[in-house]
């Protein structure tokens, strides 16, 4: 019986069996097979549903979850810099100095050379000024007549210091002879004064004798004419002695007014001569002109070179002012000059990204500043340093094609990290005027603040 029921169970198909055991739950489970027999057979008849996946389908869904993690982290963890892209170049701190040509003329000289130190007052550059004309340079033909004039200013000065000599020389004598007779003048009146104190003594004795009838009257008339003669005699000498005076007074007022006559000639021959060393020297200038260093520093750069043409207020060199205890001059600054439409974010101690043109950053990498100071008023074009306005004006140009060159521009300090720049494992340091451009960090946030900006905006109007 069991054969029979294992047999039939076996012959039957499954959808019979299951029918079987629908109507007959009794018999089946009365059977000597397990329920998960039963179970199986009903369903797996024709085998289990499987989806055959290749290997790559896999390794494509595994990079792309990473990617996308990737993505999130970045987006959640990443930050965007807001950069201002200004140009500039660098500077002293202190500031610099151009040295210019005051005249046009050719550059004959050159005393110093870059790098080198300098003192105040100590020459630079000498630049010819020398015209020709058709008898040969002119400012010798100028200077040989202005030396004709002086030699004969020389002359007439030497002429007129001798006939001074000569004159007051016989003025002198004049007056040793007026002295000498004055004197004997003298000695004359005191004799004559002396007869004729004794004349008056013996006029008052004769007068006495005449009273007592001892000499007669015509005796005592002629004592009285002997008196009378030696009075007029001391009158006459006494004259004399007067006009001697006034001739020595007119001989020491003559000496007097030719010292005085001599002063005056003396005092315009100066004037003539220095009217002809001016002159001289006026015409020594304009064949050459000596430019001196207004004060202590370094000379920077020369753009002239000896035989070059330079024309008035040319550049010839640019002079680092020297700074107290330094021996090099002043450390280097960047300046930068941004249009005011990039001045809104930018502010004093943000961080400066700093690319030299003489040394690409893909080598030599970024170097870093800080904005230490902003103009308050922008710089007209024509307001800027004369040998900054081109350099900044074409270097913004060539980084703008489409900026306007009239614009104004701010000005920013910026202070540099360091003053020189790794090149090969050497330090170079820093010149005077090297053009750059500049990238200023003015505000660094995450990505998803970034995305997130514009609907937190609108959440809040």
């Amino acid at each position: 019986m069991s054969n029979l029921c294992q047999n039939t169970l076996n012959s039957a198909s499954p959808e019979a069996t299951q029918a079987a055991a629908a109507e007959h739950p009794s018999a089946v489970n009365d059977t000597f097979f397990r329920k998960e027999v039963a179970q199986a057979h009903a369903s797996q008849w024709m085998g289990a549903i499987r989806l055959a996946q290749p290997m790559s389908v896999r390794i494509v869904a595994c990079v792309a979850l990473l990617i996308a993690l990737c993505v999130l982290a970045y987006i959640f963890f990443g930050t965007v810099t807001r950069k201002a892209r200004v140009t500039g170049m660098t500077l002293p701190a202190g500031g610099s100095l151009t040295i210019s040509a005051m005249t046009p003329g050719i550059l004959t000289r050159s005393f110093v050379t870059e790098g080198q130190a300098v003192t105040a007052g100590q020459p630079l550059f000498e630049v010819s000024t020398e015209r020709q004309g058709s008898s040969g340079e002119i400012s010798m033909l100028v200077a040989q007549q202005l030396t004709i004039q002086k030699n004969t200013l020389a002359s007439e000065r030497r002429t007129r210091m001798a006939q001074h000599r000569d004159k007051t020389s016989a003025i002198d004598e004049r007056l040793l002879n007026v002295n000498a007779e004055t004197l004997e003048l003298e000695q004359e009146i005191a004799l004559a004064q002396r007869r004729l104190e004794l004349a008056k003594s013996s006029l008052a004795k004769y007068e006495t004798l005449q009273g007592s009838g001892f000499v007669s009257a015509a005796q005592t008339q002629q004592k009285q004419e002997e008196l009378i003669d030696l009075g007029s005699r001391v009158s006459t000498l006494t004259r004399a002695k007067l006009q001697l005076q006034a001739s020595r007074l007119n001989l020491a007022a003559e000496r007097t007014a030719s010292v005085s006559e001599l002063d005056n000639t003396m005092s315009q021959l100066q004037r003539s001569e220095a009217s002809i060393d001016k002159e001289i020297a006026e015409n020594h200038s304009r064949k050459t002109s000596l430019i001196l260093a207004p004060q202590a520093g370094v000379v920077a750069t020369i753009t002239y070179r000896s035989g070059q043409a330079v024309a008035a207020a040319q550049s010839l060199a640019l002079l680092i002012p020297q700074a107290n205890g330094k021996e090099h001059g002043e450390p280097f600054e960047v300046q930068l000059y941004a249009p005011s439409r990039m001045m809104g974010f930018v502010a004093a101690g943000q961080t400066v990204l700093i690319r030299y043109q003489a040394y690409p950053y893909q080598k030599f990498g970024l170097h870093h500043g800080r904005i230490v100071d902003i103009s308050k008023a922008p710089f007209a074009p024509n307001d800027l340093p004369p040998h900054l306005a081109s350099t900044i004006l074409s270097h913004a140009q060539q980084s703008a094609p489409g900026g306007n060159s009239s614009e104004a521009l701010f000005r920013i300090r910026v202070q540099l990290s360091r003053q020189s720049v790794d090149v090969y494992g050497v330090a170079q340091p820093l010149r005077a005027g090297m053009t750059l451009e500049a990238d200023i960090v003015q505000d660094r946030r995450r990505i998803w603040e970034w995305i997130a900006a514009p609907l937190l905006a609108a959440a809040q109007r």
